[in-house]
């Protein structure tokens, strides 16, 4: 489930060519924080298995969660909720998970994941699902409940958005390596609510 939500986090308006790199990847995160609503495909390799999640997201406070080894989880306002994989009923979400979904979703992760980059290099521009994106390498290293990781991103920027579209993330933490491709679209009217 932590796996899961690091990649999620994962899920977070650049201008012209001779802009700094780095200015240009804040800006594409702070455009998808702005869209406020978004659902992120998600294909995970990790410890020998391939596991595909769908994420969904209303910033500031609603997240849900569907597939993957760990389960589904809902977040809002109200409360979490877990759902383990065979399981047909919700149950409570221990409240470290809780605080740790929470975490994710705030300002201050945001700028926690910009202070982590240690190098952004421009790589061109690209085609993604036939419309334009420009695309950048950024590393980084973050801590996140005492667990160092390291991730190479490809970032997708579309062009004429300026939000994030794909990644393709290369990670590392406790030894173990990891590789989570995401294919994020931008829903207007997307609703997560308490499950019944």
């Amino acid at each position: 489930m932590i796996r899961s939500l690091l990649a999620a986090t994962a899920l977070l308006a650049a201008s012209h060519a001779a802009a700094d790199p780095r200015a240009e990847v804040h800006a594409a995160w702070d455009a998808m924080v702005a869209a406020k609503s978004y659902r992120a495909k998600v294909e995970t390799q990790a410890a020998g298995q391939t596991f595909q999640q769908t994420i969904e997201v209303i910033i500031p406070d609603r997240f849900r969660m569907s597939g993957g080894p760990g389960g589904d989880m809902v977040l809002t306002p109200e409360g979490a909720w877990m759902k383990f994989p065979g399981q047909d009923a919700w149950m409570e979400a221990p409240a470290g998970t809780t605080q740790l979904a929470r975490q994710f979703m705030s300002p201050e992760f945001i700028e926690q994941a910009k202070a982590g980059i240690t190098a952004v290099e421009s790589l061109g521009n690209e085609q993604i699902g036939g419309r334009q994106a420009r695309v950048y390498r950024v590393d980084q290293v973050m801590t996140t409940m005492g667990v160092e990781s390291k991730t190479s991103t490809r970032l997708f920027v579309d062009a004429d958005s300026g939000r994030p579209v794909r990644q393709e993330i290369d990670g590392e933490a406790m030894g173990q390596k990891t590789r989570t491709v995401q294919d994020i679209t931008y829903v207007e009217g997307l609703e997560i609510v308490a499950p019944k």
